[in-house]
């Protein structure tokens, strides 16, 4: 009997006793399900995390250094200046401008209630991937003239002004008049108002407005040419001047969001394979269930195998014949289940929709989709017809065994 002749009866055998092979599949059905369903919506939210954090600048470096040392100090900053145009894209310096309260005409906004106020030179904004919407950024010639102007979040703006344009109005700033020159685009589709209720001014003027009586060293911003410049400029600063902080009793910390999202990404695969691993239970209950409905019909067709051996079967033949039943229980259970795992991600994903889309940290979308990848399908069906074959074995080699004498006696 060829390989199509072996399929055929298997199918039909399968088909024929349809309740039963259904009851049967069901624990691949589910287990196939589960895992597609957990594993897209894991490689969902990776993708989603890869947004936000790009949403904050594809390729910025988190940079922090602190030391008494003010010689070292210096060096750290002239290094990190004269890597722009290598390792990095952008440099912006900042100094936090403490308590700031904002008015216009009778409103006013505290600056301490969940708001951010800066004095920032001119590469600020694209170190910090924060983009112009309206108007114009801190320039230059504003950090050089001490220019009395201030850009402004797309939260202050609406609290103030609403539909109005704020360009070129006057806002006062701890009693100081400013100029508005522009408006900085809304992070995350405006859904956090914190990030957005910004204020910056040039930061030569940080002793004339701040809370502060003295000048403070200002804090920098980076950002890199790309994942390769943003890792080689992280691994320069660390190898340069790491253990020099550590010898001053200094604190430097220096780590790429390419990094950082590495390790969220490492952490993440991890809990997608535990919870596979957990899914994966009920498939191997469900290879238990084939195994014992095989075992039941080679019980039930003994005098069957009988007859076929008794007119020339192979022992090959008889474990052939079952094994491929085996495997197409176990397929068909798969590819129900796949079915089942493509319509409960995309629920799956609408409801994480729903529930993610007023998150304020994310960024804002139209849809939120929860698609399996063909290597997970691939992957799903693939093991669920292997263990379609392993469960199969043992009944498989005991249909294979029976005494053709003994098969046809049995009624």
């Amino acid at each position: 009997m060829n390989a199509t002749q072996t399929f055929s009866m298997a199918v039909k055998s399968v088909l024929s006793n349809k309740i039963r092979s259904l009851l049967t599949m069901l624990g691949i059905i589910i287990g196939v399900a589960t895992v597609i369903i957990l594993v897209a919506s894991a490689q969902a939210e990776q993708k989603y995390s890869r947004l936000q954090l790009e949403a904050q600048g594809a390729n910025r470096i988190g940079f922090y250094c602190y030391t008494n040392n003010s010689r070292l100090y210096d060096e750290v900053i002239d290094f990190c200046e004269s890597q722009v145009g290598e390792t990095l894209s952008a440099l912006g310096k900042y100094v936090w401008a403490g308590s700031m309260t904002l008015k216009y005409r009778t409103k006013t906004m505290d600056m301490n209630n969940g708001g951010s106020a800066f004095f920032i030179d001119q590469g600020w904004a694209e170190a910090s991937a924060r983009h112009i919407t309206l108007g114009r950024g801190i320039t230059e010639a504003d950090v050089r003239n001490q220019s009395r102007v201030c850009v402004i979040g797309d939260a202050v703006r609406k609290y103030f002004f609403g539909a109005m344009s704020p360009l070129d109005q006057k806002i006062k700033i701890n009693g100081q008049s400013f100029t508005i020159v522009g408006v900085y685009q809304p992070l995350y589709g405006g859904k956090l108002s914190t990030e957005d209720q910004l204020v910056t001014l040039p930061l030569t003027l940080q002793r004339r407005v701040s809370q502060y009586y003295w000048e403070q060293d200002p804090e920098l911003v980076l950002s890199g040419t790309d994942r390769d410049g943003s890792e080689k400029f992280c691994e320069e600063v660390k190898a340069r001047f790491e253990q020099r902080f550590n010898d001053s009793n200094g604190n430097l910390y220096v780590e790429s969001v390419n990094q950082y999202q590495d390790q969220m990404e490492q952490q993440a695969n991890k809990e997608s394979a535990k919870t596979a691993g957990i899914a994966a239970i009920s498939l191997l209950v469900g290879g238990i269930g084939i195994m014992n409905i095989m075992l039941v019909t080679v019980t039930e067709r003994t005098r069957e195998i009988g007859i076929r051996m008794a007119i020339g079967a192979r022992k090959r033949d008889i474990i052939s014949q079952f094994l491929i039943e085996s495997a197409v229980i176990s397929c068909m259970g798969g590819l129900i289940g796949i079915f089942f795992g493509f319509i409960g991600s995309a629920i799956w994903g609408n409801m994480m929709f729903g529930s993610m889309v007023d998150l304020p940290y994310m960024p804002k979308v139209d849809t939120f989709l929860v698609m399996p990848s063909f290597g997970l399908v691939l992957g799903a069906f693939l093991f669920s017809a292997l263990l379609g074959i392993i469960f199969g074995l043992y009944p498989a080699n005991k249909a294979a065994s029976m005494q053709p004498v003994d098969a046809l006696r049995t009624q």
